[in-house]
């Protein structure tokens, strides 16, 4: 029903980029599931640029798959990859709450790593069905 891929800059802007990247989704989902989307994709690109430790000829790429059930996400940076059962919030508690709020709000998750590190994501495309 809606899919995109887009390359996204390694640096500060990135985020703002996916943001605006997914503007274009908003009138085939419910509120919520627009905004939870917003969110982890916002969470998860800004790791990639704070974590991936890319060079400015590198990029993000944004997947994003939304079937009549749900909405996929993967993004995907050349970095060197994390362990998730130890990445948080960080001590200052300012930081670092993008994995736990994808644990929080995501139907289902997981990352792929082979030569690129895959964070992936899926949010019920309506919040009156399960995804």
């Amino acid at each position: 029903m809606f899919d995109f891929d887009v390359s996204l800059p390694a640096d500060a802007r990135a985020p703002a980029a996916a943001r605006r990247a997914l503007e274009g989704m908003r009138p085939s989902l419910d509120r919520r599931a627009f905004e939870e989307t917003m969110l982890l994709v916002s969470e998860l690109v800004t790791n990639s640029v704070r974590h991936a430790r890319l060079s400015a000829n590198e990029s993000i790429e944004l997947r994003v798959r939304v079937d009549t059930r749900q909405v996929h996400v993967a993004v995907t940076d050349s970095g060197p990859g994390f362990d998730p059962d130890t990445a948080g919030p960080a001590r200052n508690l300012e930081a670092g709450w993008g994995l736990t709020l994808l644990r929080r709000i995501a139907a289902r998750w997981g990352i792929h790593r082979n030569d690129e590190t895959t964070v992936w994501f899926e949010v019920a495309r309506d919040t009156g069905l399960s995804a």
